[in-house]
């Protein structure tokens, strides 16, 4: 009777034999999204009555000349398959987020930055933003650039961008990536990025509120949960950052390049993805 109470109480609390179920159900829905990731095709096979409504709702909301902007999504892109699974399957509510933070983010750069001759989107991941900077900038030379060769590879098929050449130009964005990187990572990148800007280029970021501690970098983002994407990054890398904003001053003012003094200012409401602060950069 003892054992049996025992059992039954480890059970309930998640120490015994049912955690030992939960651990391995967990490992079976791995698996079983794994198999199922290896059949998809490069762009999702969105039913087309939804992608439709979801595509009318965004241009009636922000105007006909979005209207061919490419609409598919891959695969992998975890901007579309950690919210499709958090909202489990509303398939038209995850479209509206998906779209409306990548035509917002655009409408946004065009506010900041006009007439741009040579555009870096940075970090740009699988086009959420990227799809809507040709019409955005249709005169522009557009670049990406991101750790994930199958993202570069698609924007650049799909979205008629070019990889990234690495020389000088007139506006970066960086979209949810310095909301990602480990603290060294964060301040190189940020000098690296400065260092490409042309006389009168802007560097738009964005950022986690300022926090009161001065870098927090938590080891999980929402990839964390999509282990059988392609090209998933390493959470020892590519995690979850707060930091303060004199920690972001300082970062700018430790250039390594004495040449610039730069300025910053932090758009007032206006969120990227509704959760994260545009700011853009530029030189004094």
């Amino acid at each position: 009777m003892k054992k049996t109470l025992k059992r039954w109480l480890q059970d309930k609390i998640g120490i015994g034999e049912n955690r030992d179920k939960l651990v391995l159900l967990e490992k079976r829905i791995a698996a079983l999204a794994t198999l199922a990731q290896w059949g998809l095709p490069e762009v999702l096979p969105i039913p087309k009555n939804i992608m439709a409504s979801a595509w009318e709702e965004m241009i009636r909301t922000r105007g006909p000349e979005w209207a061919q902007v490419p609409q598919g999504i891959h695969r992998s892109d975890p901007m579309f398959r950690y919210p499709f699974q958090v909202h489990g399957g509303d398939t038209l509510s995850v479209l509206h987020e998906y779209y409306q933070t990548g035509i917002a983010a655009a409408q946004t750069l065009q506010s900041i930055s006009s007439g741009p001759q040579r555009i870096l989107d940075f970090g740009g991941g699988y086009g959420r933003v990227g799809r809507f900077l040709g019409a955005a900038y249709p005169e522009a030379t557009r670049m990406v650039s991101d750790p994930k060769p199958s993202a570069v590879a698609f924007q650049i098929k799909h979205f008629g961008a070019l990889a990234d050449d690495q020389q000088s130009v007139d506006l970066i964005f960086a979209g949810s990536v310095f909301t990602h990187l480990a603290k060294e990572t964060f301040i190189s990148t940020l000098h690296a990025l400065l260092g490409r800007l042309s006389r009168q280029g802007k560097l738009v970021l964005t950022l986690h509120a300022f926090d009161s501690a001065d870098f927090v970098f938590h080891p999980y983002t929402e990839e964390s949960a999509l282990k059988e994407l392609e090209d998933v990054l390493s959470e020892n890398a590519y995690g979850s950052v707060y930091c303060s904003e004199a920690f972001f001053t300082h970062s700018l003012e430790s250039d390594p390049n004495t040449a610039n003094t730069w300025r910053y200012e932090v758009l007032q409401n206006n969120l990227f993805g509704g959760t994260q602060l545009y700011v853009a950069v530029s030189r004094a």
